[in-house]
C-alpha cells in the first residue's frame, strides 16, 4: 500500500515538473531557432520517423521473449531509457559531415518530432480505452524527450557523446520505472518512485544549462567565424595557399543545413 501511495505522489510530482519543462523547453527550443540556423521541415519529421521506428524495433525485439508476462514490464522499465536516448541520438551519429551545432540542432528538433509521434500514438490509445486525462498527460512527455535530448548532447558538445548518452538513458529509465514496476512489485515501484523524485529535479535544474550552453556554443562560433571573414577583409597579405583556401571553405561548408535522411 505505501509502495503504491509513492507512486501517486511521483506522479503528482512528474506532472508538475512536467508543465514547467514544457515550458522551459519550448522557449529554449525558440531561443535556439534564432541563434542557430533553421532546419528543413522533411529533415526533421524524416529523422524523428526513423528514430521512431528503430526505437519501436528494439523495444519490441526486447519484450518479444516476455510477451504478455509481468517481466516484460520489467524488462521495458530496464530498456526503454537506452533504446530511445540512443535512437534519438542516430543523425548526430550518423551526420559527421556537418557541423557540430548543425547536427546538434537536428537532434533536438528530431527528439522534438520523436516525442509528438510517441503522444499521438498514446492520445489514440488511451482515449481509445477511456483514459482522456492519461492522453492529455502524454503532450507533457513530447518536451522530456527533447530535454533529455539536451542533457545528451550538452555532454557531446563538452566532448563526451557516451557521458550524455547514458545520463539521458539513467534519466528517462528512471521517470519511466516507477508506473512500469507497479505492476510486477508495488513495494520496489515505491522505492524506485523516491529515486525518481530526485531525477526528476535533477531534470528540471538542468534544462536550462544545457540549452544555455549550447546557444553560448553558438554564439561564440558565430563570432569567432566574424572575427575571421573581418581579417580576411581587412589583411594586406599575400592571397593564401590552396590549403588555407581549402581550409576556410571546409569552414564554410560545415555551416550549411543538413539533407534529409
Amino acid at each position: 500500500m505505501i509502495g503504491e501511495l509513492l507512486v501517486v505522489g511521483y506522479v503528482l510530482i512528474a506532472l508538475a515538473v512536467g508543465v514547467s519543462v514544457f515550458l522551459k523547453t519550448l522557449s529554449w527550443l525558440s531561443e535556439t531557432d534564432r541563434a542557430i540556423f533553421p532546419l528543413p521541415l522533411r529533415s526533421v519529421v524524416g529523422w524523428g520517423i526513423l528514430a521512431f521506428l528503430v526505437a519501436l524495433t528494439l523495444e519490441g525485439l526486447a519484450l518479444y521473449p516476455f510477451w504478455g508476462t509481468p517481466t516484460a514490464l520489467l524488462i521495458l522499465a530496464l530498456v526503454v531509457g537506452p533504446i530511445e536516448e540512443g535512437a534519438k541520438l542516430i543523425p548526430f551519429i550518423a551526420k559527421k559531415d556537418e557541423s557540430v551545432l548543425t547536427r546538434w540542432h537536428l537532434t533536438i528538433k528530431t527528439a522534438l518530432a520523436f516525442g509528438f509521434i510517441e503522444a499521438v500514438m498514446y492520445f489514440i490509445l488511451l482515449v481509445s480505452m477511456g483514459n482522456l486525462i492519461g492522453a492529455l498527460f502524454r503532450t507533457i512527455v513530447i518536451m522530456f524527450h527533447v530535454a533529455w535530448t539536451a542533457i545528451a548532447l550538452e555532454e557531446a558538445l563538452r566532448g563526451s557523446l557516451a557521458r550524455g548518452y547514458l545520463k539521458a538513458s539513467i534519466i528517462h529509465s528512471l521517470y519511466d520505472a516507477p508506473l512500469l514496476l507497479l505492476y510486477t512489485s508495488g513495494a520496489l515501484a515505491g522505492v524506485v518512485a523516491l529515486v525518481s523524485v530526485v531525477v526528476l529535479v535533477y531534470l528540471h535544474n538542468s534544462v536550462d544549462g544545457a540549452f544555455e550552453f549550447a546557444v553560448s556554443y553558438a554564439r561564440k562560433a558565430v563570432a569567432r567565424r566574424s572575427d575571421v571573414d573581418n581579417a580576411e577583409e581587412y589583411s594586406e597579405e599575400t592571397p593564401m595557399e590552396n590549403g588555407e583556401r581549402a581550409e576556410n571553405k571546409e569552414e564554410e561548408d560545415s555551416w550549411e543545413l543538413t539533407s534529409s535522411p
